[in-house]
Parts: structure tokens; sequence; C-alpha cells
């Protein structure tokens, strides 16, 4: 019987793992079945939006879907235009299209023996079934028997935060859900709760549509994200990464003082902490693996805000609207956290406990939710991923941050044995990586796993 391969969720990766698979040689054939609920293949939440103020967050030439092709969307784009620099920042609507080109692709040029299906549909629920197979409950009230199952979920909504009312029209949890900033028109103020980029997102799009409004953002240190540099220096990094491992004790803030001491010697040769933090890139798993459980802990408490802002950064053109915005007294950044929030008529009133203790009271049309993805599996309420935790068919890690999996992206139960049906890549793998989010490490993944996929339904592994 040909075996069936299930990838839950048409997003980036689902659509990378897709690829990969239809790439590799099936003697006795494939069925790949891809399912996602909202029917719109290769775009997720990441790239289904319009705005043209919405640009990618790494430059075209490095953001190839391909693990062995990094330059692959940047060929794609020339296409239309020869001219496209490898440096530029193009709109994320233009990186959904090409995915959802690369899918077409790979259903156009299959293999012999491959078949690729895409679902519009949920998966509810997933349970062991005789012979090793999984099988699928589909909100429609189907039923789908795999071999393989790949979750491919991406990120999971904000969480909640405490004292945002979540029956409030004025209160958007989450950004990203359908038409939810669109519907924020006439405003004149916001205050946004966290001040990453998810941030940035939401105030460029509710500038747009609410000319004059003015932002406030709040976060605990109050660090927006840095930008990116328009020229790369032509010298090679100026730290190596082997010596880095060697002579690092496993310690969170020994890293980040390694990270400050290379990035002023980069500065003595031309470069800046930018080309640091590239050449930790390839090993950053390596190095979040030698911390032990205590340490995992102080960095994601104490140094993670400073690493977000230094490593997920604005395209310059992005940047220089935020700092246009700051200048016009349009948005300002306050480090603290929220208090209390309450609604006074059409207005919310939102009290901000500034970090030098004072109480600061704002009133507002609107709040805003921009607090990222939420890696907490415990807290889901997604049917599938509370189904799975329920039967301890998956395990949230102790930081919250995703769930336990294998090196080759297999999912670990409750118990900690890694299974041999169910894998999963992408933002849920964050436990075992840390920086499992962006394209260069997932379109890795994707190949990797895709490979994997296949020994093992080969019979070779």
């Amino acid at each position: 019987m040909t075996p069936t391969v299930l990838i839950v969720g048409g997003g980036f990766s689902g659509v990378a793992v897709t690829h990969a698979l239809s790439r590799l040689t099936w003697p006795g054939g494939v069925r790949v079945v891809l399912a996602d609920r909202s029917g719109s293949f290769g775009r997720g939440a990441a790239y289904s939006t319009d705005h043209p103020a919405h640009l990618l967050n790494v430059p075209a030439g490095r953001m190839g879907a391909l693990a062995d092709d990094e330059g692959h969307f940047l060929s794609w784009l020339r296409r239309d235009d020869p001219n496209t620099a490898g440096d530029a920042f193009v709109p994320r609507s233009r990186y959904g299209d090409y995915l959802q080109d690369l899918l077409e692709t790979a259903r156009g040029q299959l293999a012999a023996n491959v078949t690729i299906e895409t679902l519009a549909d949920q998966v509810v629920a997933l349970e062991p079934v005789a012979s090793g197979r999984m099988r699928a409950q589909l909100q429609s009230g189907a039923t789908l028997d795999a071999d393989r199952v790949v979750l491919a979920i991406g990120n999971l909504p904000p969480r909640t935060i405490p004292g945002i009312p979540g029956d409030d029209e004025r209160c958007v949890l989450d950004p990203w859900a359908p038409g939810a900033l669109k519907r924020m028109r006439g405003i004149s103020s916001a205050l946004m709760v966290g001040t990453g980029l998810t941030m940035v997102d939401a105030v460029l799009l509710l500038n747009e549509t609410n000319p004059g409004a003015h932002f406030v953002t709040v976060s605990r240190r109050g660090l927006l994200p840095l930008a990116h540099r328009d020229h790369h220096p032509t010298k090679p990094g100026v730290i190596d990464p082997a010596a880095a491992l060697a002579a690092w004790n496993g310690s969170a803030l020994d890293l980040l003082g390694i990270v400050r001491r290379e990035s002023r010697r980069a500065e003595e040769h031309g470069q800046d902490w930018r080309d640091v933090l590239n050449g930790l890139r390839a090993i950053t798993p390596q190095l979040w693996r030698r911390m032990p459980p205590r340490e995992q802990a102080r960095f994601f408490r104490h140094v993670r805000p400073f690493w977000d802002a230094h490593r997920h950064r604005m395209s310059t053109r992005v940047a220089a609207r935020v700092q246009s915005l700051m200048a016009n007294d349009r948005l300002s950044i306050v480090a603290g956290r929220i208090a209390a929030c309450a609604r006074d008529g059409h207005r919310v009133v939102v009290d901000v406990r500034r970090r030098d203790g004072n109480l600061h009271r704002y009133s507002v049309d609107t709040v805003v939710n921009c607090t990222g993805p939420d890696g907490d599996l415990s807290r889901s309420n997604d049917p599938l991923v509370a189904g799975l935790r329920a039967r301890g068919a998956i395990a949230p890690d102790a930081l919250g941050i995703g769930i336990d999996t294998g090196d080759d992206g297999a999912v670990k139960d409750a118990k900690g044995n890694a299974s041999g049906v169910l894998f999963t890549l992408g933002a849920t793998r964050r436990p075992a990586l840390w920086e499992s989010t962006a394209v260069p490490e997932l379109r890795e993944q994707a190949g990797t796993l895709a490979r994997r996929l296949h020994a093992s339904l080969s019979g070779a592994g």
C-alpha cells in the first residue's frame, strides 16, 4: 500500500516539507496530504498580509525556501524584475506568492508515483491506530489514516494578558486574527502591549488607516527591534564559532559577555554586532543545548529581551518609518507592566507600572496585544494540541516555548519516548533549538525532515 504523509498546516513549513518530499525518489510511491483549515496554502499568518509596509525581516537573497538553494527566492523575484537586489527587503505578500508558486511547482513536476493533495479542512484530533499509523479526525467529520504525520502548525496566538478584558471589542487580543486591525478605524490613540516586530507591524498598519493617531507601546524593558544594514562589510566575520564554543562554560551571562566582547572587536575591524550574531547563527542550537536547564531559564528570563532586539531586526526602511513616528511624538516607548485595564465609555483606561515604580494612566481608543506568539502549549485551546497533550502524546517543555522533540524532529511523549510516526518543525521545536522561526532555519529543518521520512518509509531508516 502506498504510504501517506499527512502535513498539518499549510504555511511556510508545510509547503517547504511538501516540496522537499516531492523532490525525492519514491520507488514504492508516496501520497502527501497538506491540510490547512484556511484553504490558503503557502501564506499562513505571516504572509497573508497585503499591506505594503509589512516587509520581510530578512534580505531577499537569503529567503530561498530550499535547503540547498538560499537564493531561490531571489531568482524567482528576478523573473519579473532582473534588477532586484539580494539585500532588498520585499513585501511579505510577495513571499506568499512565492510559496504558492512553489507548491504549484511541486504539484506540476512530481516524480513518478508521487501525489500531492491539498485539503481545506482542520485536523482536530490525532489517534494511533493499528500497524503504527495515525488517524486524523477532521472538522468536517471525515477521517484520514496516515503513516507519518508532520505538525507544521506554526506559531500559536498570543497569550492572554492579565488585566486586559477578552470580551471587549476595543481590545485586540490577536492582531493577526483576520480583520482584527482593519476594524480599528477612526481611532486617535492606541496602546500596544509589546515592543517587538508584531508591534511594529501593527503600528504601521494602524497608522495608515488612522492618520495622525498616537501610539504608546509598553514592554517590560521597552526594547525596540534594532535595524539591519543597507550595506554589508566585505570582510569575513570576526567571530570564530568553534572558538566561541570551546571557550564558553554554558553560562547565560558569560554568553552575553562573549557577544559583547566580540562586538567590540568587530568594531575595531570595521564591522559591528550584526556580524557577530550572524556568525553565531549556525551554531545557536549547539550553544542552547550546552546550557543546563537552569541557565536556559536564566537566558529566557534575563537575556532573551536583548537577544530578540538584536537578532530579530527591522529593515532599514521600516526602521526609518518607526523613527519618524517617534521623532514626531506619534509613538512613545514605555518600560513597564500593565497593572489594570478598564472600559470608560468609548475609551479604555490602562494603568502602567513603570520600571521606576511610578504608576501612569493612559486613556486610549484601543489596546492591542503585541506580545507575539505564545509558545506554551499547556495553555493552548486548539483542539488538536489540547487532545495530544491530554493523552500525553506531546510534552510541553518547562520554559513554555514549545514541545520536546528528538534531534530529527520526532515528537516526544510525556514519558520522553520519541515517536516514529509524529514529527514537527518550526516554532514548536524551540525547546531543542532555541532559534526555530526564521526561514534560514526552517528550510534546513524541512529538508532534513523530508529525508528522515523518506528513509523511514522506504525501509532505509
